[in-house]
């Protein structure tokens, strides 16, 4: 007859000895519009109390979480897989790279402590996180200005005009630098480069157009429009030449009317040019003034006289002597 062998329970104990391990330093990248992070190296937690793949549910070598510390940190930290030790790292919001362009916090991992109930969990040493957030070209380029105007002269090229500029909001240096200008009025004699300079192509005539209207716009390098186009006004100004302006060549005078301002409208055109000295001289033609007079026949005293010419050398000296 078989004797029953006794029979004994045994308990085994694990006692949590080490804490999780982890990288000190992490670099990540997230997106505007997206949430997930990028991490550089993976986020894994390492715990020798689980030398092995699989140490059980709940054992103290898993990992049960991650926790960040810093203020108004928009991440957190979330295990995968706590037998390996995997997480990642998300945005709780939505991220605005104009608003902020990097983060930085410290993360810690936990292990799962000891028993069921996870007393006496440990952390690892607190490792530091760099995150830069990549921007999306949401902005358009705007002009500095409602509008733009410039003058110039006729018969003249101009290696530059004026120059318009137009900024974008985009935190990137890609998406806010604007990569080009456009003259979208069609068969105009201007140019513009990718800086806004503003030439023309031909010379031009004040007599065939005193102004030109043109349309700009300009792209970031993103390849966005701006949100609204811009309007150039170029004046076209006649040829300067110095000269007295505004003056009558032909004066008609009635004999007996007392003295007549010659020129009372004329002025001297110096063409913005300074001037050190000022010469005129007046001379008074009366060819053939007999015709208008009486008869040709009258010696020249009687016509000066009955023409009234003594009058208007009289009317001239005074005009010159003021």
């Amino acid at each position: 007859m078989l004797t029953p062998s006794p029979f004994f329970l045994v308990f085994f104990f694990t006692v949590n000895k080490h804490k999780p391990w982890i990288e000190t330093t992490y670099h990540g990248i997230v997106t505007e519009n997206d949430d997930k992070v990028l991490l550089d190296p993976p986020l894994i937690a390492l715990d020798k109390d689980a030398p092995l793949r699989y140490a059980g549910e709940g054992g103290d070598g898993e990992i049960c979480g991650f926790r960040i510390h810093g203020q108004n940190v928009p991440f957190e930290a979330v295990v995968l897989d706590k037998s390996t030790g995997e997480g990642v790292i998300r945005a709780k919001d939505k991220l605005d790279c104009e608003l902020q362009k990097e983060h930085t916090f410290t993360i810690q991992a936990y292990d799962c402590g000891e028993g069921p109930d996870g007393a006496n969990m440990k952390k690892s040493h607190k490792a530091t996180v760099h995150i830069q957030v990549n921007d999306i070209n949401e902005y358009s380029p705007v002009f500095k200005e409602k509008s733009y105007k410039a003058t110039v002269i006729e018969g003249k090229k101009y290696d530059s005009i004026l120059k318009v500029e137009a900024v974008d909001a985009d935190c990137s240096f890609q998406f806010s630098q604007i990569c080009s200008y456009e003259i979208v009025t069609p068969d105009v004699p201007f140019s513009i480069d990718k800086d806004g300079f503003i030439k023309n192509t031909e010379k031009l005539s004040y007599g065939k157009e005193h102004m030109y209207k043109l349309t700009v716009t300009a792209y970031d390098c993103g390849k966005n429009r701006a949100s609204e186009d811009v309007l150039v006004k170029i004046s076209v100004k006649p040829t300067c030449k110095p000269s007295w302006q505004s003056f009558s060549k032909r004066i008609e005078y009635e004999p007996g009317t007392g003295s007549l301002a010659l020129f009372p409208g004329m002025h001297l055109e110096t063409c913005d040019e300074p001037i050190t000295s000022i010469r005129a001289t007046v001379e008074l033609e009366t060819n053939h003034i007999g015709k208008g007079c009486d008869r040709d026949t009258y010696s020249e005293k009687s016509l000066h006289k009955l023409c009234g010419k003594s009058l208007l050398l009289t009317a001239l000296r005074h005009h010159l002597m003021k």
